[in-house]
């Protein structure tokens, strides 16, 4: 009977070393330690010094990059306001699918209305502790005076290059008490621009061989060509692309983005597009509305890939793959749906593996 009971526990123990791994369990997130916490001091954009004794609990995130840098940072819970960028319905981030929408998320609610509802302590957030991030445009001034003059903690951000997006995530989680977590993202951050560099490279692309890449947006119904400092053409170049929208004599000044009409697309004879996801139809009904070639080929990004954060890395992935699918693999749906269903196969056969283990220990405790 012993020698029956520990044949059992081996099966179970040798089932378990299988399904574990299958199960894709997640590390557990960062403990958070107020002893451990150092003072962050920020200087926003409108110059006023924010200071940090103790690791902020509570955030209200007034953009979509604060929002996928809080939920990477394991803070989610701890988001009591988001832009509307940010809500499941534009943004499809499934962690906020059940994320209550303000009436007042920004940029549809005023400065003050925000301010007062935070100063009130919507969702537990406490003004001498907790923190809220908007991106610094010149254009937020006001609602960020609003914001401080009911005492509300500001933080802002407007990197303009990768590296001070990575430094962003640093940020962040210097004031949420989550230092070893974003290290660990901008870990990743910076090795996937590394990799995709060092990649082209071993495969000799470079100069004329890397692929012709435009940014395409629409601002007040008008067509825009992203340039020079444009966050989504800083990650195409990373990504291996020529933008030949950068072209100063074209443009006349370098330019975040410029307007552009049709004919003035078709002469840049881009090879790919990337599109804003604010464009409301299809990369194909793009492509019959512009009379392009059936060569270029062009894609539309989705609400995150061009943000600033650990979501930027998505991006690089999603557009090395647009420009160069025979170096990192085609961005096809049925290629996804193929790896979807293996996923769902080696479950099954876990769950197969688990009854069969199952079945002979009985029949070995029968006999």
């Amino acid at each position: 009977m012993k020698k029956m009971t520990r044949t059992i526990i081996a099966l179970f123990v040798i089932a378990g070393m299988f399904l574990i791994p299958m199960a894709g369990a997640e590390d557990a997130p960062n403990a958070l330690n107020a002893t451990d916490f150092s003072p962050v001091t920020m200087v926003n954009s409108i110059g006023t010094t924010v200071t940090f004794e103790e690791p902020a609990q509570k955030a209200a995130s007034l953009g979509i990059s604060f929002t996928t840098t809080l939920l990477a940072l394991d803070c989610g819970d701890g988001i009591v306001l988001i832009d509307q960028y940010s809500a499941y319905s534009n943004s499809g981030i499934s962690e906020l699918e059940t994320h209550p929408v303000s009436s007042h998320s920004y940029p549809v609610g005023n400065g003050e209305q925000i301010a007062q509802l935070l100063a009130d302590g919507l969702g537990g957030f406490d003004k001498t502790r907790d923190v809220v991030f908007i991106y610094g445009y010149s254009y937020h001034a006001n609602a960020i005076r609003s914001m401080e003059a009911l005492g509300l903690k500001v933080v802002t951000f407007y990197p303009t290059t990768y590296d001070e997006g990575v430094e962003m995530v640093t940020d962040i989680g210097a004031i949420m008490g989550k230092n070893e977590k974003a290290a660990d993202i901008t870990q990743e951050m910076q090795s996937a621009a590394a990799f995709y560099s060092q990649t082209l490279e071993e495969n000799g692309i470079a100069g004329d061989l890397k692929a012709k890449a435009v940014y395409v947006s629409y601002s007040g119904g008008n067509m825009r060509i992203g340039n020079v400092n444009s966050y989504s053409v800083i990650l195409l170049k990373i990504a291996g692309g020529v933008n030949p929208a950068d072209d100063a004599n074209m443009i006349g000044s370098a330019l975040i983005s410029y307007g552009i009409d049709d004919t003035a697309l078709i002469q840049l004879n881009p090879d790919v597009i990337f599109l804003d996801p604010n464009y409301s139809g299809t990369a194909e009904e793009f492509r019959v509305e512009k009379n392009l070639k059936d060569s270029v080929r062009i894609y539309k990004l989705s609400m995150v890939m061009n943000q600033y954060g650990p979501t930027s890395a998505d991006g690089l992935a999603f557009m090395a793959q647009a420009m160069y699918p025979d170096i990192f693999g085609a961005l096809e749906d049925d290629e996804r749906a193929a790896e979807k269903a293996g996923n769902t196969l080696l479950y099954a056969l876990a769950i197969c593996a688990l009854l069969a283990i199952i079945a002979v220990a009985y029949v070995m405790f029968r006999r």
